[in-house]
């Protein structure tokens, strides 16, 4: 199995469990300068997701701060303007953000040349995808979905002093350094759910629903 993650906001999920995962250059790709179209872009393991998420965030920093260039400035469409407008930071401009997570095995038309910069032609079914949630290995029961700390985690999980997180995190180290700290402590895993359960989960608000699938990555 090959675990691949791409991020999208929590309100894009309805249309996604009806559609599938589609190609397509969104938001995210426009603010980057993403040449590519209609793509569906993600990362490969655990590594490539932390750095694709350190590297959005320092873009999306320097665009909020004004610092990116005039030229690229003006390529942006009114609604990444007005979300400029609206954002302080990567929570505020992702809102309720997820990973879907899905096997990359699956995929027919990709490519990996660059595994934090990954992308698919295909539409990826719903049956396919899997979101991504932290748990408490203990009690089971959801953490958090968020982007932001899913990456924490990661990092977390890989370091043992603040200098180890400065190294892998850039100046997003000083954000989570306390996060980061509270992670190590806890019983944590990383967990994921069929998108058609999470969903259904979401919904509801039905813990009774939120047990461990079989589908279960161990790093």
């Amino acid at each position: 199995m090959k675990l691949c993650y791409h991020f999208t906001n929590k309100d894009q999920l309805e249309s996604i469990l009806s559609e599938g995962l589609k190609p397509q250059n969104g938001i995210n790709s426009q603010l980057i300068s993403d040449s590519r179209k209609e793509k569906v872009y993600y990362s490969v393991g655990e590594e490539a997701t932390i750095r694709i998420f350190i590297s959005f965030n320092e873009i999306l920093l320097r665009a909020l701060d004004g610092r990116i260039r005039p030229e690229l400035y003006e390529t942006y469409n009114s609604e990444i303007k007005q979300k400029l407008e609206t954002s302080h930071d990567i929570e505020s401009w992702m809102g309720e953000g997820v990973y879907l997570a899905f096997d990359g095995d699956t995929l027919n038309n990709f490519n990996e040349e660059k595994l934090k910069d990954a992308y698919t032609s295909d539409t990826i079914p719903p049956e396919n995808l899997y979101v991504c949630v932290l748990k408490d290995e203990i009690s089971g029961e959801i953490v958090s979905t968020k982007t932001s700390d899913i990456v924490t985690y990661f990092i977390a999980k890989r370091t043992n002093n603040f200098n180890e997180v400065l190294d892998i995190a850039g100046f997003f180290a000083f954000d989570i350094e306390k996060k980061v700290e509270e992670f190590r402590n806890k019983p944590l895993i990383v967990d994921y759910i069929p998108l058609s359960n999470y969903y259904e989960l979401s919904q509801s608000d039905n813990n009774n629903n939120n047990k461990r699938t079989h589908f279960k990555v161990v790093n």
